[in-house]
């Protein structure tokens, strides 16, 4: 098939997480499809260079930052999602005669911000990658968010919610996650589930000589749930270790640190904010485990497949665990609040063996579940499904 393929962000291999699974699924689906790539925000020449070659045009709209601010402003009195509202004349910018000219028979969008955009394209056959239910995102960030954003969240949620219902009753809809799945709808018209992936072949597993008395959390370092999870860690669980390991270190990779992470490092010398890496692999090799504490957020955690692809020890929320269909003592160790948290880590600190049984069985379920071939293969038989309806 001809396929337009629209996101928010340029599709990238090492970047926020949609941009990952955009990137990864164009590059796989491209040895069969002819795609275009249509995105709304600014890139640079390198970014366009990696992906040009797995389509057959990269088309790149940057958008007034300050009409999308007059337009969330207008919509803060309204019942239209704010992000939504961002984006909602996205299609008007669009020189709809010349796409359409170009013969594409499937019209793929990514995120529900960009739901608008697929009234532009009828009749063809239309598919909206939710990625995650936002509307879920956003109540777990109400919980625990006691500032602005929290508020906001908590205005958002139920919108999107109205939103995620409208464009599954319309479209076919995908999303990674069965959690993510069931906060939208259960019915016949659910979004179908196309799984997040890893690339095998740049995690190799690899379990050699780690450091015994240190421990990573890997990701987007600006983002909310990150920030959190983080953080609750740091005042909840390391002073617990700590007790009994002295010279354990957590060690903060990302990018984009948020300047409650750098206080917290600058005020805990237990604690190195790494930053941002060009590759997050040697700091899960050497790590005796990772952690993923997140309370809010929603999908599935590139964290998560990362560190069990390479062979790296997890403890993990049950929230992240399940949407990795994971099995507490079986491929990670599972705990939510403190104490659990910290006897799960120190069992891995005292037990090597166990560490590495689990990181074998999580490199299978990994191998067997979440490759980004697999994961291309679920969206090209939901583009099947969309183009014969």
């Amino acid at each position: 098939m001809r396929v337009l393929f629209i996101t928010q962000r340029l599709p990238a291999r090492s970047a926020r997480g949609d941009q990952c699974r955009a990137f990864a699924h164009i590059r796989a689906l491209s040895q069969r499809h002819r795609i275009t790539s249509l995105s709304f925000s600014s890139a640079g020449a390198a970014e366009r260079a990696a992906l040009q070659p797995y389509c057959e045009d990269v088309i790149v709209l940057p958008r007034s930052r300050l009409r999308a601010a007059v337009r969330v402003l207008a919509a803060l009195r309204g019942i239209q999602p704010l992000q939504v509202a961002l984006h909602a004349d996205a299609g008007r910018e669009l020189d709809l005669a010349a796409l359409r000219g170009r013969g594409f028979e499937l019209v793929h969008v990514q995120l529900a911000r960009l739901a608008p955009v697929l009234d532009e394209f009828a009749p063809l056959p239309r598919v909206l990658d939710f990625v995650d239910a936002l509307s879920l995102n956003m109540a777990r960030r109400a919980r625990y968010d006691r500032g602005p954003a929290g508020w906001l969240a908590a205005l958002e949620a139920p919108r999107l919610r109205a939103v995620e219902l409208a464009v599954s009753e319309r479209y076919v809809t995908t999303v990674c996650a069965a959690a993510d799945r069931a906060a939208i709808r259960s019915d016949a018209r659910a979004p179908r589930l196309v799984r997040n992936g890893v690339d095998l072949d740049e995690f190799p597993f690899h379990r050699g000589q780690a450091r015994a008395e240190e421990i990573v959390f890997v990701g987007n370092l600006g983002y909310f749930p990150n920030v959190d999870a983080a953080c609750w860690f740091a005042a909840e669980v390391l002073p617990r270790l700590r007790r009994e390991r002295p010279q354990l270190r957590l060690r903060l990779v990302g990018a984009r640190p948020a300047q409650a992470l750098r206080r917290l490092a600058a005020a805990q010398p237990n604690i190195e904010l790494v930053g941002p890496v060009d590759k997050v692999q040697p700091y899960l090799a050497r790590a005796a485990a990772a952690i993923a504490p997140l309370r809010a957020g929603s999908g599935q955690q590139f964290k998560l497949l990362e560190a069990m692809a390479l062979g790296t020890p997890v403890v993990s929320s049950a929230q992240s665990a399940e949407a990795m269909g994971a099995v507490d003592g079986e491929h990670l160790l599972v705990a939510d609040d403190a104490a659990a948290m910290s006897a799960a880590l120190l069992r891995l600190l005292a037990q090597p063996e166990l560490g590495q049984a689990l990181a074998l069985r999580a490199r299978a379920l990994v191998q067997a579940e979440y490759s980004w071939a697999r994961s291309a293969q679920e969206l090209e038989a939901v583009w099947q499904e969309a183009a014969a309806v």
